[in-house]
């Protein structure tokens, strides 16, 4: 007898045990087929149409269905933060727009437009630039006969630097439309690069007789009338641009550059102070709209220190610190204010985070402000400290233009090799060390 215990059937589901008899299958009832085929015929028919059907269901039930946006609704938000002067939400928007219609000439123009437009406001955003003029250089091959799609190439070629192809654009764009206003205001802002100041003066005239509210045609007058020294008519034709959307900042900001440019030049100290005071209400109308600009902060500072007010300059640029700490510009200038007001030890360090800041940022060299360099080196010499001062000063020469700042490096590196009698890569003390002066607060 075998020693495995016997398996309880009964403990199945099924209340007579587990059977093993073969029987026949029972046929489902006629009801059921004459439920079942409608039903299924409803389904398919559901899957087929859902699209259509869903908006219905859940109106039903009180649910409103997420709407699918379209181009024209991106482009419609972009166009309202434009004139808000919100640029970031703008070109949020009309990229989204852009994505779903990228031969849409009058999209691709509006996104290009205020990409170049903050391209204006930060080194950083010198990927817009790229940017545009990708988007722009397609639109041409899809558009070859519209001239919208050249004139917004040409200001793309125009940020980009490749002001002779921009001519070629915006000539091609007024061959097809002679009348379009900003075809002319570009091809100014080309002329003018390319030192063709009289031919820049006669395009901008003429994007402001076509249109007389264009921003980028008075932009490019107001550019064309200062370089001749017309600067009542050239400010006049500022405030024209600004006035056409209040909220948009570079129109402000070139304005009060130009003014403080010229404040710098002027002679008459009356004449400066008045210079001074448009380019301080400028930066203070960006701030009504922005309190948050940096730039706006950073400017005013600026504008202080050569005024001669450093105390006022250093609360400026301090705010702008705060507010955006990854702002070189901010500490660039926070350094040049430490460093005229005698604060060598303050200035090295905002100058250093102003180098750092801009090569993490990946800027360009031929953009960075080679003032974070040699200044830093000039501060380093003054404290004695050559053997740091030089090793900058050497590397700053090896990729700047920058007039100024050449001549300033190698004097400093020739005050070094004399203090250090030329030795300056590894210094000999100096006998009598010139004591630190006293920082002006």
């Amino acid at each position: 007898m075998s020693q495995y215990p016997r398996i309880q059937r009964d403990r199945s589901g099924r209340r007579g045990g587990l059977s093993f008899r073969s029987g026949r299958r029972t046929a489902l009832p006629l009801w059921v087929y004459t439920l079942w085929l409608p039903t299924v015929l409803l389904a398919l028919l559901a899957l087929w149409q859902a699209d259509a059907l869903q908006p219905r269901v859940l109106a039903l039930v009180g649910v409103q269905p997420t709407p699918t946006m379209t181009a024209g609704a991106w482009a419609q938000q972009g166009d309202a933060a434009f004139w808000q002067g919100d640029l970031d939400s703008a070109i949020a928007a009309y990229r989204n727009a852009a994505r779903l219609a990228p031969t849409n000439v009058d999209i691709v123009y509006e996104l290009a437009r205020t990409l170049l437009y903050r391209s204006y406001n930060d080194a950083r955003f010198i990927g817009d630039i790229d940017e545009a003029l990708g988007w722009t250089s397609r639109l041409v091959e899809v558009a070859p006969n519209n001239p919208r799609a050249y004139i917004i190439n040409c200001f793309a070629l125009v940020r980009a630097r490749q002001s002779s192809a921009a001519v070629q654009s915006c000539i091609r764009a007024i061959d097809l439309n002679p009348n379009d206003s900003e075809a002319h205001a570009y091809l100014a802002l080309a002329q003018y690069d390319l030192g063709r100041t009289a031919a820049a003066l006669d395009e901008a005239a003429t994007a402001v007789r076509l249109n007389p509210k264009s921003i980028d045609g008075n932009m490019a007058y107001a550019l064309a009338l200062a370089f001749q020294g017309r600067v009542e008519r050239a400010l006049d034709h500022y405030k024209l641009a600004a006035s056409v959307n209040p909220k948009l900042e570079f129109p402000y900001f070139q304005m009060a550059f130009y003014t403080y440019s010229l404040a710098n030049v002027e002679r008459n100290a009356d004449r400066a102070e008045t210079l001074y005071r448009i380019a301080l209400s400028a930066y203070n109308t960006i701030l009504q709209h922005n309190p948050s600009s940096v730039k706006a902060y950073t400017r005013i500072c600026q504008t202080y220190l050569a005024k001669g007010e450093p105390k006022l300059a250093r609360e400026y640029c301090q705010e702008a610190t705060r507010i955006d700490p990854d702002s070189s510009q901010a500490w660039r200038w926070l350094g040049e204010v430490y460093h005229k007001s005698r604060n060598y030890e303050d200035a090295v360090e905002a100058l250093r985070t102003c180098a750092q800041l801009e090569e993490r940022q990946g800027i360009p060299k031929s953009l960075r402000d080679p003032t974070c360099w040699w200044l830093r080196g000039v501060g380093y010499f003054i404290l004695g400290d050559c053997n740091t001062a030089i090793p900058i000063l050497d590397d700053v020469l090896t990729w700047t233009t920058d007039e100024i700042a050449i001549r300033e490096t190698r004097r400093t590196i020739e005050k070094c090799a004399t203090a250090y009698q030329g030795l300056y890569r590894t210094p000999t003390p100096i006998p009598t060390p010139t004591p630190r002066p006293t920082p002006i607060l």
